[in-house]
């Protein structure tokens, strides 16, 4: 059984998804693992652009001072290796030079600085959550109000699709996969009333054929999620 590694929160989750051609996802499967889709459209392949706060951060059980709170904006798909279903970082952005250079080192994930700003306002009725975000020349903004209305989509949904992933799954710059368990409760998901999204994914991700891709056409749905406490497990070969 692998140790617990990093405690936190994460909360305020927007998720903005896009449908994409699954042949731009497949370079960056896993070994050992398969592109996956929602329950009810097989046919549709999804890349998630997400934005939440992260919170009270611990390594091994000790807080980490200069990471108590700050956003994260990454981008991410779905994939699966049996009955356990996963996602797969493509860019994981914080403002957080520490927290950038361990995620590299220790967990070879895809880390890079940026200017990100994530605000959440609550009303008597409504939610809103705004996010801007600056990498080089690239700039985006997402602005979401919902209603206070929290439910928790049924397990054949694809919000729960979306936001209920365990695992995560990658590769060591060698090439060899790796897999990390993620554990939280099920999270509860505000609709969303009224949302605004600018941004150019494909820019992002560095141009060629993601920039083929008209991104607000390909935008399919907006999520948003409370979030709650989370732990990550140690990773282990996939």
């Amino acid at each position: 059984m692998a140790r617990p590694f990093l405690t936190a929160r994460w909360e305020n989750l927007i998720l903005a998804n896009y449908r994409v051609p699954p042949e731009l996802l497949q370079p960056y499967v896993p070994p050992g693992s398969v592109l996956d889709t929602p329950e009810d459209a097989p046919g549709v392949h999804l890349l998630s652009l997400v934005a939440f706060h992260f919170t009270r951060t611990a390594v091994y059980g000790i807080p980490i001072p200069t990471a108590q709170w700050f956003p994260e904006l990454n981008l991410r798909f779905y994939v699966r290796q049996a009955e356990k279903r996963a996602v797969v970082f493509l860019r994981e952005f914080v403002p957080t030079p520490l927290v950038a250079l361990g995620a590299r080192l220790l967990y070879h994930q895809p880390y890079y600085l940026a200017t990100i700003a994530h605000q959440r306002r609550v009303e008597q009725d409504a939610i809103q959550v705004y996010t801007r975000f600056r990498h080089g020349p690239h700039a985006g903004e997402m602005r979401v109000r919902t209603r206070k209305e929290p439910v928790i989509p049924p397990a054949s949904s694809q919000e729960h699709f979306l936001k209920e992933h365990y695992w995560g799954f990658d590769r060591t710059p060698s090439g060899k996969g790796f897999r990390y368990q993620v554990d939280h409760p099920v999270w509860r998901t505000f609709p969303v009333e009224d949302a605004t999204i600018s941004f150019d994914p494909g820019a992002i991700l560095g141009g060629g054929a993601w920039q083929a891709i008209d991104w607000d056409r390909a935008l399919h749905s907006v999520l948003f999620a409370e979030g709650s406490a989370v732990t990550v497990y140690e990773a282990e070969p996939l």
